[in-house]
């Protein structure tokens, strides 16, 4: 009788878990979670800055978009994008006007790139590809048109840089968290290059990252 009344037993709990699996709290069936694309685990996140000061205008923005590919493991995009004005940022001379004069300079730098990151606890590693596209614009003394007054000058050039680094994850609620991370181009030292500007003039340009560790904070959605 033990034997009959402890196998009923494991009987009626079976069915119950049978039941809790296909049966929601509402009585409804429930159908089995479907693999592929879950917009659930979409990742938005990214990092902005803008500093005024002393005739400089400084602009930073960096979207990103990304995927859960497991719960620890996340790919994505993203595109950063900066632009830096100085208001006074050459003195010229102009030999038409037999003075020197002031004149601004603007540099604007699109950064489009893939990006890796792997949450362990609330600590995280990342690592970034990105492929600089720059355009920078200035006044110069004039070096063609024979030589007299001054010119727009302007210099385009493209390089790559591979960030690696590491940071950290606050959750702030459930789908928002702010991150703080340390990321270093491990490039740089061998993407600097001497590049022609309009004016026939050289000039060397670098990793925007060179010269030591960039840190960034950032704020994210479902990261």
């Amino acid at each position: 009788m033990k034997k009959i009344g402890i196998i009923g037993l494991l009987l009626t709990l079976s069915l119950s878990t049978m039941a809790q699996v296909r049966y929601n709290s509402g009585g409804g069936s429930s159908k089995p979670k479907e693999k592929g694309f879950d917009p659930q685990k979409i990742v938005i996140g990214g990092g902005l800055d803008g500093r005024f000061w002393g005739g400089i205008t400084y602009i930073y923005l960096a979207p990103m978009v990304g995927y859960k590919i497991t719960p620890n493991f996340l790919a994505g995009v993203n595109l950063g994008y900066q632009y830096v004005r100085v208001k006074y940022g050459r003195e010229v001379f102009n030999t038409t006007t037999n003075r020197y004069e002031t004149y601004p300079t603007n540099d604007h730098l699109f950064s489009p790139g893939l990006w890796l990151r792997y949450h362990i606890s609330s600590f995280f590693v990342h690592t970034q590809f990105e492929y600089h596209v720059g355009n920078a614009y200035w006044t110069d003394f004039a070096q063609n048109a024979g030589g007299s007054g001054v010119e727009k000058v302007k210099l385009n050039y493209t390089l790559p840089s591979l960030l690696v680094g590491a940071g950290y994850r606050l959750p702030l609620s459930e789908r928002v968290s702010a991150y703080i991370g340390i990321y270093y181009d491990v490039l740089q030292d061998n993407t600097k290059k001497t590049v022609s500007a309009s004016n026939g003039a050289q000039y060397s340009v670098a990793s925007p990252y060179a010269g030591g560790i960039r840190p960034t904070i950032g704020f994210g959605i479902g990261f």
